[in-house]
């Protein structure tokens, strides 16, 4: 009997690793992939996913942000259940994303300033359970994303859920400003996985094939 159950778990099994090998090729790659129009022809506003960090990163994104029409994207955002900043700047900055608070969505941080590494394996553990289960309710079209750390467990979600959703998400990430001849650790991590790519300085884009170098945004 034992034999016969490993047969019925062995044809499920296949197709799932047959569906994560076809997916990764074609979604991990280090070179620009072609250009696509994804969404072209879908219902507006897409529902757009942004992943906001304390200090900086949120500076930097709400730069990103401020050419964004709610008439073609539906910001929903995800930030630390540690940063006490980021809304306030949003609510400066673009008060009219903020009339809906169900659209900010607070996850636990992977890794505060200080935790020791080997307290992370948990923290991250926990992190991603979070996202993968804000993810799969918010089943976002567009995942805009700049580089804190909180943003690694979001992306990672939104690849287990392109996986076994059968629908895509397109990953946008915008290198901070402030890298000029290399990429932040989390640029790194997600380069391969990412739709697009984008880099302030040409010296980036020089080095790296993926990115595209579109001037200084912000």
């Amino acid at each position: 009997m034992l034999t016969d159950f490993l047969k019925l778990l062995a044809l499920p099994g296949l197709l799932v690793l047959v569906r994560i090998f076809g997916w990764s090729l074609a979604r991990i790659t280090t070179k620009r992939p072609a250009a696509k129009r994804r969404w072209a022809g879908a219902s507006l506003p897409l529902r757009t996913t942004v992943v906001l960090g304390s200090g900086g990163h949120t500076t930097e994104m709400l730069g990103l942000l401020r050419d964004f029409e709610q008439a073609k994207y539906r910001c929903d955002f995800i930030l630390a259940d540690s940063d006490t900043t980021s809304l306030k700047r949003v609510q400066a900055s673009r008060p009219d994303l903020t009339q809906d608070a169900t659209r900010f969505h607070a996850v636990p941080r992977s890794r505060e300033v200080g935790q020791s590494w080997s307290s992370t394996v948990l923290t991250t553990a926990k992190a991603f359970l979070s996202c993968s289960d804000l993810v799969w309710r918010l089943r976002p079209q567009v995942l805009l994303v700049n580089g804190p750390g909180t943003c690694v467990p979001v992306v990672a979600a939104a690849l287990l859920f392109e996986v076994f959703a059968f629908r895509p998400v397109s990953i946008i990430f915008a290198e901070s400003v402030c890298r000029v001849q290399s990429l932040s650790m989390t640029g790194k991590l997600l380069y391969a996985f990412a739709d697009v790519f984008v880099v302030h300085w040409e010296e980036l884009a020089e080095r790296y094939p993926k990115a595209q170098y579109l001037g200084v945004l912000l």
